[in-house]
């Protein structure tokens, strides 16, 4: 009787418990995301970032690719297991991601040179906050910090 009284109080404490998250070794880089807006886009052929904090600037290069959005193709079924699909359609947009090892959480002074041919425009800096990524969810540790940027017809934002 007591073995049973102890297996259903145990059953008890464990169906009441908060379920376990897994955390996975999925990782996140440091860096700067930047999307240049499709009436900018047109004949940009190279973009490179000033990121500036704490008195100490670096430059990176930004290796840009065509910008895409998600078309939703609908499910074959209401149910949770429904084949559902989703196509992707360019939007005229650039898009590409600059590395920037150590970046801080916090503000961050961020200024960009686009080149159209040989001719840059250097688009003054902004504060932007880059902040604390969990890419396996705020209950998991940390990975990296990240900001983001876009770039339009009057700069940088």
């Amino acid at each position: 009787m007591r073995a049973t009284a102890a297996g259903a109080v145990l059953l008890l404490v464990t169906a009441c418990s908060a379920p376990s998250v897994a955390c996975t070794e999925i990782g996140a880089v440091p860096g700067v995301g930047v999307t240049v807006e499709k009436a900018s886009a047109a004949g940009v052929t190279a973009l490179s970032l000033r990121v500036c904090w704490a008195g100490d600037c670096t430059d990176h290069d930004v290796a840009l690719a065509p910008g895409s959005d998600s078309i939703d193709q609908g499910c074959e079924g209401d149910e949770p297991d429904a084949a559902c699909s989703a196509t992707v359609v360019p939007n005229g947009t650039l898009v590409g991601f600059a590395e920037v090892p150590g970046l801080p959480a916090g503000e961050v002074l961020i200024a960009a040179t686009v080149e159209r041919g040989k001719r840059p425009t250097r688009w003054p800096e902004v504060a932007i906050q880059a902040e604390t990524t969990h890419p396996n969810g705020p209950q998991c540790a940390p990975a990296a910090n990240q900001a983001h940027v876009t770039i339009g017809p009057d700069g940088v934002r």
